[in-house]
């Protein structure tokens, strides 16, 4: 099977998808805005918003430097090939970094 025939449809659908969700937030941000005495809910949602965008960039971050370690020792070791040892490098290395991601977000749940 084309590898174009698989990826096209599944980026369209992620896309729609994203599209969906955008289209959802901003209808409940507009409802909100026009429901009176929300002010305090409303800011304490954008704050949540807010820090949940900065750590989303941490997660993000860990994520990709442990994804480039995991690739930098399969490098190291000399692999050329998918083999089962190079994935479960970089499912570690995945695993790694999300806990990571968690030990540093614990507090501020």
């Amino acid at each position: 099977m084309d590898l174009q025939h698989t990826i096209v449809p599944l980026a369209l659908f992620v896309c729609i998808t994203y599209a969906f969700r955008v289209v959802v937030d901003a209808i409940m941000r507009y409802r909100m805005l026009r429901e009176p005495g929300t002010e305090d809910l409303l800011r304490s949602i954008l704050q949540g918003e807010q820090s949940e965008r900065r750590l989303a960039s941490l997660r993000w971050g860990l994520l990709a430097t442990a994804l480039a370690i995991g690739f930098a020792l399969i490098e190291i070791i000399g692999w050329n090939e998918v083999t089962a040892g190079a994935i479960a490098i970089l499912l570690a290395c995945t695993g790694a970094s999300h806990l990571t991601y968690y030990l540093l977000t614990r507090g501020r749940a």
